[in-house]
């Protein structure tokens, strides 16, 4: 099996090249940051030139997965490249109903897609009103819906906040003095290990599935529980993120983290168990021995 992945090096692309299966002949794609190890064969590509030929870039694959999404500073910036993202994807899209394997897609997206939902679990058929980043980058993610849409083969995978090194994590968790409860920490967190999203992706490559699919989670708790087991792990104080601290963030930024989505995956209140609590503290552990 010939699979193309855009946005090999990324946090998540990284992932999905190591768990790649032996029988998958892999060909990734980067814009800066060169790929350079056994995994397959490696290639820059700017997704976003409007001169690229996609009919002869997808040609030799029966399936392409899109871990790609160009990232901005402010949202204005981030609404100009997913126009752009837009299309690109809707001439690959174009170039994948013209070829002749007639290519599977797995394109991923964020949970935010879904909006600020509160206390409901969030199902896979559930309408989306993008709140936070997803506000913009939903915008890129159009011509898979449409694709999906029209009984096309496509797997769309919403997935939530994905633990790993680096990324929102390192970031927001690790890099700070103290180990943030954001507003009430009441909103709800779905989380996936990296590792394990990317296991879930080549079985959707595998049974070439189509239809929106969330990944089983690792865990689903409070915010305040999340940054309870941060601490308990790295023995920093928590420190609570108040009205004016929030205001002074970037829009999309703060709307993502005060998002509430409870995310079904499909394996009932599993995720809310003391055994997924123990997993989640022991993947904290591994990812902070790792940092520190």
């Amino acid at each position: 099996m010939k699979v193309l992945v855009l946005g090999a090096s990324g946090f998540i692309g990284k992932s999905i090249v190591l768990k790649a299966p032996d029988h998958v002949e892999l060909t990734g794609t980067y814009f800066k940051n060169e790929i350079i190890n056994g995994h397959g064969h490696f290639e820059h590509l700017n997704y976003l030139d409007a001169e690229l030929d996609w009919n002869q870039i997808i040609e030799p694959y029966s399936c392409i997965i899109v871990a790609a999404r160009a990232n901005a500073e402010s949202a204005i910036e981030r609404d100009i490249i997913s126009q752009l993202s837009q299309t690109a994807f809707a001439k690959m899209i174009k170039a994948v109903k013209e070829s002749s394997l007639k290519p599977f897609i797995v394109a991923l997206n964020g949970s935010l897609t879904y909006g600020n939902r509160g206390e409901e679990l969030v199902k896979t058929d559930d309408g989306i009103n993008p709140t936070g980043f997803a506000k913009s980058y939903s915008i890129a993610e159009k011509p898979f819906r449409d694709y999906l849409t029209q009984d096309n083969e496509i797997a769309i995978v919403r997935a939530p906040w994905v633990l790993g090194p680096g990324s929102w994590f390192s970031q927001i968790y690790l890099l700070a003095n103290k180990i943030p409860i954001i507003g009430k920490g009441e909103q709800w967190m779905a989380i996936v290990s990296v590792d394990d999203l990317a296991e879930y992706i080549w079985q959707l490559v595998e049974v070439r599935t189509r239809g929106i699919f969330h990944p089983k989670l690792i865990s689903r708790c409070r915010q305040k529980d999340f940054a309870s087991t941060v601490q308990q792990v790295t023995k920093k104080q928590t420190q609570k993120l108040g009205r004016f601290s929030l205001l002074r963030m970037e829009i999309q930024m703060r709307e993502s983290i005060l998002a509430s989505i409870k995310l079904d995956d499909g394996e009932g209140e599993q995720s809310e168990t003391e055994f997924a609590k123990i997993g989640l503290k022991t993947a904290i552990k591994d990812i902070y021995s790792g940092f520190s």
